[in-house]
């Protein structure tokens, strides 16, 4: 906190205060900005203390009592800043995340200084909020300029003739997270979709990420503050606004259409400007000039690439970029340029009538079907603005590390932003995303509402979607299959955005990005008038397991056929080295007040014992409360491990009658101790992360239960045939083989195959306590993939305690065991750089690791260890 003496040392400090802002990163800035970022003094007032109108606030001096004014730097979400200045502590740890919820409740006045840059002098000027959470009023030297309420695109206010040419100019802006705007409005009129908590946030009229209102993965943590850059920008003639560049690529992939779109406010009416296009790897260039319009307006022009490099995701060919260079001119005078690494692909969607029953839908990329694997993605962090590119990094590399050739943007959070889409590019990640709008009726109906979405979705479509890695945009998250699911005729009203998804955003998608893209409604849908829910159109949500029917028994996905699986999962404990660090060492233990706090909420929906720990009795037997604490961590851990397995299994052999399994969900937003990921907060790799890894691999075995059969498939991405040894039968968890054959295989490119079979009545007579089948494939003697199938539950089976050995030559370690070993764990915590980890070891099959020379493992626990 700032404290102040006398007058004098007030008058000091708040010179001092300027002059700083004055000197900040003006360099770092175009020729025609100035960068606002940095220093701002920052009060609150909750009605009572400090002033008592958003008026009276917005006009405070910090003269008059430097002692309510904190310095801050901007961009910075409020509770970040606070933490950052000692008000709070970390969110993440213990039950902190409560003791802050007022932060949310205040009003607050940012202030700062600054000396108008000769440059601009006489010029349009416009100030520039890249974000403002959320709803803020802007005044310039005491008189208000205007108001912004959305997250999700700039602020831009025209300030022409309000700034001083000499002295200082003053900028203030109030701001309040959203909770009062909404106060006066109606909370249940489009259904109550989420329970009472909604009378008082009403986050369905708040244009902000939605999952800080509270998820069963987030607690209630509602940002505020200035959380994107400021700047001045002034120009004389026109101003460069977004540009827009989409791409249309002929059917024999032989030559590609760069159509640029670029919007451009003119000043002067009399000018003429110039635009230039140029890719510079063809050396292709064409300008075109356009008589100048006042206003913003879009000029258009257009390149053709010949026999275009291709742009592919990983795992199928090249990600290559060409480098696109936008130049504007007004009057032989060069204003603006802009440069995009663009990529040639080109994307559509078979929905084609399927033999069985209902429709395809599969996409293809390139002309080639690919099947989609991944996991949903949601922000990094409770306050969503912190999120480095480092970050972000970090989670694409461990993502396409783990096989993944996509991830889908879920729709309560925050659009991806050209940071994490270029790293997506860059990696061959494609992207499904969402608009963001999430479980919840939206009032389409209310006019100011509709004005702010339409703006939204035009700047987030003209500003994202170039990106090659971005292939789908999809209206919403579950809105349809829910009223639907809810609608009963009687006390359900009506679905009051549905003209939102299939009108208004469609429209605007078709007038601003007609190529390049997909449309989808709302995610799960199914078109053609049917459930949305339908296994047999579209895409799909299979909650069946863990929310649904089938409740913890993940086994049921074995019989799911859903053509298009994007969100379905299973939960598990995060690593005890991740439940150390956010719990305080009293509270270690489950269900204490903090892990309680940490815990994915579905634990607590119903008045029963919860998902997670129904899962560890019905699975391993096992009360979860009379286990040892550590027990329990490993095998919450190991249960999500299978259920994932299964989930990506069933849908991978069945490519692609299915062509998805993109699980619930990637990465976390704060610390868990029951939850979906497989990465966690802290980054760390958990149990699931690398047989998920193996199950995504190009080349897989999977061993199925098909009505009287014991089938084997094999899988093969790769676009050439894959040849090798199958090795498959029977085994006993004591390590005998009653069935046990060899073969060598072919697999087809780009599908999945039975290679082998065995009747499963051996299989039951053998004995399915003590029993399970298995598949290796093999190329020469290395392992490529190995799967195995029990018919009965793990308390139910046979499990010897393990007798592990481990050999070494150079770079790696091989792991054996006489009999069957369930689970072997080498990297407890999942902060370890070990090339794979919970693996099985069939009896006498050895595994191997890749490790660095010299090192070793130690198995740190085995499924078998639980069990005995």
């Amino acid at each position: 906190m700032i404290i102040m003496n006398t007058k004098n040392v007030k008058l000091v400090f708040l010179f001092t205060f300027m002059l700083m802002a004055a000197s900040n990163l003006f360099a770092q800035f175009p020729k025609n900005s100035y960068s606002l970022s940095g220093k701002w003094l920052l009060t609150w007032a909750d009605g009572t203390h400090g002033p008592r109108t958003t008026e009276a606030l917005a006009h405070q001096d910090p003269a008059l009592d430097p002692y309510r004014y904190v310095e801050v730097h901007v961009p910075g979400e409020i509770h970040d800043v606070f933490q950052k200045l000692g008000i709070i502590s970390d969110p993440n740890f213990g039950v902190n995340a409560l003791y802050s919820e007022w932060v949310a409740l205040q009003y607050y006045q940012y202030y700062r200084t600054f000396m108008l840059p000769e440059k601009a002098r006489g010029k349009e000027q416009w100030l520039v909020f890249d974000q403002l959470d959320l709803v803020a009023d802007i005044y310039l030297n005491g008189q208000w300029i205007g108001n912004h309420k959305n997250v999700h695109y700039p602020c831009r206010l025209n300030i022409t003739g309000k700034l001083k040419e000499e002295g200082e100019n003053i900028i203030t802006v109030t701001l309040e997270s959203g909770l009062y705007d909404v106060s006066e409005k109606e909370a249940f009129r489009y259904g109550n979709i989420n329970g009472f908590i909604q009378s008082i946030d009403k986050r369905h009229y708040q244009r902000k990420p939605q999952y800080q209102f509270n998820w069963d993965w987030n607690p209630r943590y509602i940002n505020a503050g200035i959380t994107g850059d400021v700047r001045l920008e002034w120009g004389s003639t026109l101003r460069v606004d977004q540009v827009v560049i989409t791409q249309n690529v002929n059917d024999d992939l032989q030559k590609a259409t760069i159509s640029v779109q670029n919007f451009i406010e003119g000043i002067e009416k009399s000018k003429l400007v110039e635009i230039t296009a140029s890719i510079i790897e063809t050396n292709q260039k064409i300008n075109k000039s356009f008589p100048l319009s006042l206003g913003l307006n879009p000029y258009n022009l257009s390149l053709v690439i010949e026999k275009p490099q291709l742009w592919w995701p990983v795992g199928q060919g090249n990600q290559y970029r060409y480098t696109l260079k936008i130049d504007v001119s007004a009057d032989g005078v060069l204003v603006g340029s802009t440069t995009k690494r663009i990529g040639v692909r080109k994307v559509e969607v078979d929905q084609s009538p399927h033999p069985e029953k209902g429709t395809y839908f599969t996409i293809k990329v390139n002309n080639r079907p690919v099947f989609m694997k991944g996991a949903c993605w949601v922000p990094a962090d409770m306050v969503y603005s912190k999120v480095t590119k480092e970050h972000l990094d970090s989670l694409v590399t461990l993502a396409v590390n783990a096989n993944f050739n996509m991830v889908r943007i879920w729709g309560g959070g925050v659009y991806a932003g050209n940071d994490l889409l270029d790293i997506c590019d860059e990696k061959g990640l494609l992207v499904s995303h969402d608009f963001m709008f999430a479980c919840s009726i939206y009032p389409y109906d209310d006019i100011s509402f509709t004005y702010l979405v339409r703006k939204e979705i035009t700047w987030v479509v003209r500003e994202f979607s170039y990106h090659p890695s971005l292939i789908v945009w999809m209206g919403n998250n579950e809105i349809e299959a829910i009223w639907q699911q809810k609608a009963d005729g009687k006390t359900q009203p009506p679905m009051a955005d549905y003209g939102l998804y299939h009108h208004l955003i469609p429209g605007i998608i078709k007038a601003e990005i007609p190529t390049g893209v997909f449309y989808w409604p709302t995610s799960p849908y199914s078109g053609n008038y049917e459930n949305p829910q339908s296994p047999y159109f579209g895409d799909q949500h299979p909650w069946g397991v863990s929310i649904g029917k089938d409740d913890v028994d993940f086994r049921a996905y074995r019989e799911y056929v859903d053509r298009f699986a994007d969100e379905g999962g299973v939960l598990g404990a995060s690593s005890p080295a991740t439940i150390r660090q956010m719990l305080p060492k009293d509270q270690q233990k489950i269900r204490s007040f903090a892990w309680d706090f940490h815990d994915n909420l579905i634990n607590y929906w119903d008045n029963e014992l919860g998902v997670s720990y129904r899962s560890f009795e019905f699975h391993l037997g096992k009360i979860y409360d009379q286990v040892p604490f550590n027990d329990y961590l490993f095998g919450s851990s190991l249960l999500q491990a299978e259920g994932l397995q299964e989930y990506i299994n069933n849908y991978r052999r069945r490519k692609f009658s299915s062509s998805a399994a993109i699980f619930w969900m990637y990465n976390d937003s704060w610390p868990v101790t029951n939850g979906w990921t497989i990465v966690d907060y802290y980054l760390r790799k958990k149990l699931a992360y690398h047989p998920v890894r193996r199950a995504f691999g190009q080349i897989c075995v999977v061993v199925a239960e098909e009505g009287n059969k014991i089938n084997i498939y094999g899988i093969n991405e790769k676009q050439q045939s894959w040849k090798g040894k199958l090795h498959f039968g029977l085994f006993s968890t004591d390590g005998k083989f009653p069935v046990d054959e060899f073969k060598t295989v072919t697999l087809p490119s780009n599908t999945s195959t039975v290679i082998a079979s065995f009747e499963k009545m051996t299989f039951e007579k053998a004995g399915i306590n003590n029993h399970g089948a298995f598949a290796v494939l093999q190329d020469q003697e290395k392992i490529i993939s190995q799967h195995r199938l029990f018919l009965t539950r793990f308390k139910d089976i046979e499990l010897l305690k393990p007798h592990i050995s481990i050999k070494y030559s150079n770079d790696k370690a091989v792991i054996t065991a006489p009999a069957y070993v369930w689970g072997v764990c080498v990297d407890i915590d999942g902060e370890s750089e070990v090339s794979d980890n919970c693996f099985d070891l069939l009896p006498g099959i050895p595994y191997t690791v890749d490790i660095k020379k010299g090192e070793k493992v130690e198995v740190k626990m085995t499924g078998n260890d639980l069990m005995n």
